[in-house]
């Protein structure tokens, strides 16, 4: 990697993680059972598998409930044969459960479209299932194997380092001297003079030379971001304080099973008790007891019911913590009915009711466009009038791609319209037209709320290095058309929250992560570009990971402002107490993103294009 500082070799450590076999998974979803099919299918549907008899990943497309090892044959060198004889003939292993379903993993060979077909208890889940990552305390643990203290990831890498330039030649294996065979004596093997050479020597002869420097680099701690609330007072996010914007809990629905009768009174006590610290009002709901087996039309049918009654702000629903009627709520709410719902899990009242539903109260009062609080930005930022937009994409099954966009479309940049646009493989250069187009209609609600359009623009892109702006030319070309139209000047940034770069303290040869603020500018950037580093956040458990923001376009003429411009704008996403990795444009367009791309494959309903309902 080309830096200011020099040519510096990249050095990454990675951990797999392998699941369980894909036959357990059946087999604890009861996979016999003809009603638990669909479900099924639709939770394998994407998921990534390795074999165990190769190295090889592959995603499951589809799941042959009626065949099996036993009845499943294809053709393998010219011939028809049975999927168990064919395993036991290529890869000498025979199948335990003849009777276990079969796995599809969809090809194209010369234009057309083939089938290869898998054995569950072969397969194992690549990475981990949903009810693990919500385990905090299975993520604790699992954090102790998969992440680095700074200490020990500067060994580990130094260790790698060691082996590129080690100066002793290994001893040869001396086993075919000492060997009697006939055959070893008849074979003869050419070693080539570079492969009787050390490292050290290759390096020398090569001109290629690896070294761990111990060589720091100076950075900088930007000033604290200060977040107020009611009556310009200073807040702390972490403590109760009075909301800036309220939107009082009034007129609301819940809907909860019949079990959860306990569980929904205890809710509702909690975050009555939770408000008060906010200064909101919060009323008693319409109460709408469900079935313990109530399929998803039967809650769509019974919020639709109460909806035409209207006057419903908000809807509420409670669910057990594996109810799989989430996705139909979710679908029905953004996309197809256009009101604002919360979904809250049961389990998660179990741990700290009061923390968890003070939160829940900012999240609802976010997505009635109520504003919690704001950072106390730069004067000079209140003077440019900027709209603020984040864009992020996220990969939907049959090769599609779902671009969320969100703008800010007031001075405090507390308002939001949002849009998205799924995209086919085959028209991909309508990527290169969508996000100038959302400018477009983003314009007219920016100057319906102020009055006047704005100044200047900044667009936040995640999902692109700046290795493809080749890629984004005419994508570019097309918002500087409709900037210059409109007498707008902009900015395009690339941001990378992937990057491989880690930052750490060095404090008498002892390492640590950085603290909140984390700000580098040179020695490691790229000369050629302005580019730079943010560690927005405190790090206690691994090694940090920055976020890189290259600005590849514009004509904004405000460089100076944007580094701290971006460090305070990570600092009010309404999904999180505190400081996230990005600016909160960018992390709603990537919830918003994930939301089309995992649950509801649609666009938001056009009721819900203003505010955060997706939240």
């Amino acid at each position: 990697m080309e830096t200011e500082g020099g040519n510096y070799l990249n050095v990454t450590l990675k951990n797999k993680i392998l699941s369980d076999t894909v036959l357990k998974f059946l087999e604890k979803h009861n996979y016999k059972n003809k009603n638990n099919q669909d479900k099924i299918r639709e939770l394998l549907n994407g998921r990534t598998f390795k074999v165990n008899y190769s190295k090889k990943h592959y995603k499951i497309d589809d799941i042959l409930f009626d065949r099996n090892p036993e009845n499943q044959d294809f053709e393998y060198d010219k011939k028809t044969i049975i999927l168990k004889d064919y395993y036991k003939k290529k890869y000498n292993i025979t199948i335990q459960n003849l009777k276990q379903p079969i796995l599809v993993v969809k090809r194209k060979n010369d234009k057309k479209e083939i089938n290869l077909f898998f054995i569950p208890e072969l397969c194992n889940f690549a990475g981990l299932e949903d009810e693990f990552l919500k385990d905090r305390e299975f993520m604790k643990k699992l954090a102790n194997f998969t992440k680095l203290t700074p200490e020990d990831r500067i060994n580990k890498t130094n260790e790698f380092l060691n082996l590129l330039v080690e100066t002793e030649r290994k001893k040869e294996e001396e086993d075919d001297k000492k060997s009697n065979s006939e055959d070893n004596k008849k074979v003869k093997i050419k070693i080539s003079e570079d492969d009787k050479l050390s490292s050290k020597e290759k390096s020398d002869l090569y001109g290629i030379e690896v070294k761990a420097l111990d060589k720091s680099h100076a950075a900088y701690y930007m000033k604290e971001t200060i977040l107020i609330g009611a009556e310009n007072k200073q807040i702390k996010v972490n403590k109760p304080f009075k909301l800036l914007s309220r939107k009082d809990m009034k007129k609301w629905l819940c809907l909860y099973r019949e079990s959860n009768y306990d569980d929904a009174d205890y809710l509702y006590k909690s975050l009555d008790k939770a408000s008060r610290g906010y200064g909101l009002v919060i009323s008693e709901p319409e109460w709408v007891e469900m079935g313990d087996r109530a399929r998803p039309n039967e809650w769509i049918k019974k919020v639709e019911e109460y909806l035409r009654k209207g006057g419903y702000k908000f809807v509420v629903f409670l669910l057990d913590g594996n109810d799989y009627i989430y996705k139909d709520l979710k679908v029905h709410s953004l996309c197809n009915n256009g009101y604002v719902s919360q979904v809250i899990k049961v389990n998660s009242l179990n741990k700290n009711a009061l923390s968890v539903c003070s939160k829940i109260l900012i999240q609802i009062n976010s997505k009635l466009s109520g504003i919690s609080y704001i950072p106390r930005f730069n004067d000079e930022v209140k003077k440019r009038d900027l709209m603020i937009i984040g864009v992020d994409s996220s990969h939907i099954k049959g090769k599609r791609t779902g671009v969320a966009m969100v703008a800010t479309i007031n001075d405090s940049f507390t308002n939001f319209y949002n849009k998205e646009s799924i995209i086919e493989e085959k028209t991909k250069t309508q990527l290169q037209f969508c996000i100038s187009g959302f400018i477009k209609d983003a314009l007219p609600k920016y100057k319906e709320k102020n009055g006047t359009l704005p100044k200047g623009i900044i667009i936040y892109r995640q999902g692109v290095s700046y290795h493809q702006k080749e890629f984004l030319k005419n994508e570019v070309n097309n918002i500087k058309d409709t900037c210059s139209k409109n007498k707008i000047l902009f900015y395009y940034i690339l941001v990378n929250t992937k990057t491989t770069f880690k930052f750490f303290e060095n404090n008498n040869d002892r390492y640590s992560n950085p603290g909140e603020g984390l700000l580098v500018l040179d020695g490691v950037t790229n000369k050629k570009f302005f580019e730079f580093y943010i560690q927005p956040q405190f790090v206690s458990g691994g090694s940090a990971t920055p976020s890189c923001y290259h600005v590849a376009y514009g004509d904004l003429n405000f460089p100076e402002m944007i580094p701290k411009l971006t460090f305070d704008l990570c600092h009010f996403y309404s999904n999180w107490q505190g400081p996230v990795r990005v600016p909160h444009v960018l992390k709603s367009a990537e919830k918003l993103s994930k939301m089309t791309a995992k649950y509801t494959l649609k666009e938001l309903h056009k009721n819900l294009e203003e505010g955060q309902a997706y939240l």
